[in-house]
């Protein structure tokens, strides 16, 4: 199965309604300046080193569509900001026009904060550690000690569908401390989005057992705003042009290459 696809949720016509609403300047949170959160590690989606509040040499499937999106709603100047994960689902306000992070859209976070139309689609990916017999059925995940990010949609697959025998590990704060457990042998199987689980395998070749497999749950990736974001309408628009020009496309094959990666039942 691909997990390299456009979202195809939203069509021309989505794009036609949005466009109406969207006229005029965009009503970023500074003139002029589009401001956009991130978190690291996301090898592919970003890459470049945290520095700061902000990120050096940045580059990435992420930071690429970020400068397209302001392309194409003319805003000259484009800011990155360091968002930590764990915080991006407080129904406060944000410090950024729009957060790209790997976010799943749920009808549980979209209570509390804003979504774009989908950008990405992806699976949960099953990483595994060093020596572990490589698992070709989800029934062969029972047994392990799993593990997760904290407020991630793999966390509550894992607690929902699951049901392992003994309880996931749940790491807060970034993805970093749940692929460190894997490295160590403290976890077994880590549960987290098919890209970013092969990114972070491909990055840091044999510090892993490899993929495993994905466990199919058909999630869209949104960028995060504050709920009833005057500015959705206008990224809307922009990721919209952008899927049907081809340049989502295009991104996602320089950052992204196609990996199949099995199906696990």
């Amino acid at each position: 199965m691909k997990w390299i696809a456009i979202a195809a949720v939203v069509g021309v016509c989505a794009v036609a309604a949005v466009t109406a609403s969207a006229q005029g300047t965009p009503p970023t949170k500074e003139p002029g300046k589009l401001i956009v959160g991130f978190d690291l590690p996301a090898p592919g989606f970003w890459n470049g080193r945290a520095s700061g509040t902000t990120i050096r040499n940045p580059s990435g499937f992420e930071h690429s569509l970020s400068l397209a999106i302001a392309r194409q709603l003319k805003i000259p100047e484009v800011e990155f900001l360091r968002s930590p994960f764990g915080g991006l689902f407080s129904p406060a306000p944000k410090k950024y026009d729009f957060a790209f992070e790997e976010v799943t859209i749920t009808a549980a976070r979209k209570k509390v904060v804003g979504f774009s139309t989908p950008y990405f689609d992806a699976n949960q990916g099953v990483l595994i550690r060093k020596g572990l017999a490589r698992p070709t059925r989800v029934s062969d995940l029972k047994s392990l000690q799993t593990c997760a990010q904290k407020d991630t949609t793999g966390l509550t697959w894992i607690r929902s569908k699951l049901r392992p025998a003994k309880q996931p590990l749940a790491y807060s704060a970034s993805s970093t401390a749940a692929f460190d457990a894997v490295e160590s042998g403290r976890c077994d199987a880590l549960i987290l989005d098919v890209p970013i689980v092969v990114s972070q395998s491909n990055k840091k070749k044999g510090a892993y057992g490899g993929v495993a497999g994905q466990i199919v749950t058909n999630e869209f990736y949104g960028a995060v705003m504050e709920k009833g974001s005057k500015f959705k309408p206008f990224l809307d628009r922009a990721i919209g042009t952008l899927r049907a020009n081809g340049t989502i496309t295009r991104l996602q094959k320089r950052w992204l290459p196609f990996t199949r990666v099995p199906v696990l039942k």
